[in-house]
């Protein structure tokens, strides 16, 4: 085998593992990402602003809160989709389909225990909320697969010319507003979650976007 011919074997066995890694770590995230709202559901002290929208559709219907995960996430893709004038992301369309499915089977299981105290229900609650963080910053920093808010966000952020927080405050404003009216569970622990995801999403963010960076040293 010619040194060119050893190199670009080389290369390719490299970006392979690369995309593993990334694939496991995108995988992972969104696991711990549906542990943490699992686990602030348990809590019952409130849940995250789409949460409550996912649980009031639940509570309206026969189905799932994962369920209605996978359905308002992949609408979400499509007007995206509709709107870019671009096929969905496979990625994305994966993203909001293990989302559910992690979530249904962790609330179904009942891997997280419930209690009584307010003490006890509040740890709960701040460690789901730490969960959703850690788990979205590694779904991101892994570019496999985008969540549908994120895109959403852009586009409209683009098409309104406003800027990316602006856009993503207006989307939790409306999700988090239909949500109450259909009877989503909101309390303390709403707020306290819109406060506390961002902060440890982006450290989380930060912290894995350089690890996997490594990966093409």
């Amino acid at each position: 085998m010619s040194e060119k011919n050893y190199e670009l074997n080389n290369n390719i066995t490299k970006i392979n593992f690369n995309f593993l890694i990334r694939i496991i770590v995108f995988i992972i995230g969104i696991f711990i990402l549906a542990l943490g709202a699992a686990t602030v559901i348990r809590a019952s002290l409130g849940v995250a602003t789409w949460d409550v929208l996912h649980i009031g559709l639940a509570n309206l219907t026969n189905l799932s809160i994962g369920r209605w995960v996978q359905i308002v996430g992949i609408i979400m893709v499509l007007m995206t989709s509709f709107f870019e004038k671009k096929v969905p992301a496979i990625g994305s369309v994966l993203n909001i389909l293990l989302v559910g499915f992690f979530l249904n089977g962790i609330l179904t299981l009942e891997l997280i225990p419930s209690f009584t105290g307010i003490i006890s229900k509040s740890a709960l609650l701040v460690l789901g909320i730490v969960f959703m963080g850690i788990g979205s910053g590694m779904y991101v920093a892994s570019k496999v697969g985008a969540g549908p808010r994120d895109g959403m966000t852009l586009f409209i952020a683009k098409r309104f010319s406003i800027s990316i927080r602006l856009s993503r405050t207006l989307l939790e404003i409306t999700a988090l507003t239909i949500g109450w009216l259909i009877g989503g569970p909101v309390a303390l622990g709403t707020f306290i979650s819109v406060l506390l995801i961002g902060p440890v999403m982006q450290t989380s963010l930060k912290y894995w976007t350089r690890q996997l960076d490594k990966l093409y040293c």
